[in-house]
């Protein structure tokens, strides 16, 4: 098939193609395309997600050129880009606020640039859709980023009962912690690693994962309680920990669950009706 062919699957596009991006380093990896296309093709919308690689260095000068367009009503962001792209927002959400960070831009009607969070969202749908509710739950979660501390607050906010959180640097974790702590004062958020016997979710809200060559994101046995549920959002299919899981006969959840669970609400936010 020559590149000038087009698959049936794919959109059509034309001048008036409204057009999303999602900017992250790496970006090859990133399975929101797919998912995001096929909702807006089945909604009927005249709209396309493309991704769009910006480094760290490159990300200032490129994010602006990306608001600057006319025809760009969103972005979203994934690693490591999503606490830089907060300051580029004329109007914060609290979600966003609340995690100092944001996955979600997008253009208002008056031109002004909104942001929002919604990490935390995608994963707890995700959760409940294999059946594990937050709710009542003591939950381990590794990593404080900009993903981590997103889905902190939205299991504080599903009634999660105990958080543990981890994170290579400490004074990220702290400071989330005390900010869910503060927000939620029903929830016992600890630092301390729990023993996984106490445990009924495992979270990795890291990179880690995300190259063969990554090991798992935190020390671990080599086999885990089958009780456990295990969430990774690094969006492939088969990481250490999640090779580790199954093979331990736990349930499991990876990232596509997470990208599906989020990509209807910001569909929504954006003002495109996902079918």
């Amino acid at each position: 098939m020559s590149s000038s062919e087009t698959r049936p699957d794919q959109p059509v596009i034309t001048g008036a193609t409204r057009l999303y991006a999602i900017v992250g380093d790496p970006i090859a990896q990133a399975k929101s395309p797919a998912v995001y296309n096929a909702l807006l093709a089945a909604a009927g919308r005249n709209a396309v997600l493309v991704p769009w690689l910006l480094s760290t260095a490159d990300f200032d000068a490129g994010l602006r050129g990306l608001l600057r367009a006319g025809n760009v009503d969103g972005l979203v962001f994934t690693y490591p880009h999503k606490q830089a792209a907060l300051p580029f927002a004329d109007v914060v959400h609290s979600r966003a606020r609340q995690v100092g960070a944001t996955n979600a831009l997008r253009r208002r009607l008056d031109g002004r640039w909104e942001a929002d969070m919604f990490d935390g969202v995608g994963l707890v749908r995700a959760l409940e859709d294999v059946g594990t509710s937050p709710g009542g739950r003591t939950i381990w979660l590794v990593g404080a980023g900009g993903a981590g501390g997103a889905i902190a607050f939205a299991l504080a906010e599903a009634g999660a009962s105990q958080i543990h959180l981890t994170d290579v640097e400490a004074d990220k974790a702290t400071g989330i912690a005390v900010s869910v702590a503060k927000a939620f004062p029903g929830v016992i958020v600890s630092l301390a690693p729990p023993s996984l016997e106490t445990v009924s979710i495992l979270i990795n809200a890291t990179p880690v994962g995300l190259s063969d060559a990554d090991g798992l994101p935190v020390a671990l046995d080599d086999a885990l309680p089958a009780s456990l549920t295990v969430v990774d959002i690094v969006p492939r299919e088969a990481t250490r920990l999640l090779d580790l899981a199954r093979a331990s006969g736990c349930r499991t959840v990876g990232g596509a669950a997470m990208v599906a669970g989020q990509a209807a609400a910001v569909l929504d936010y954006f003002g495109e009706t996902a079918a």
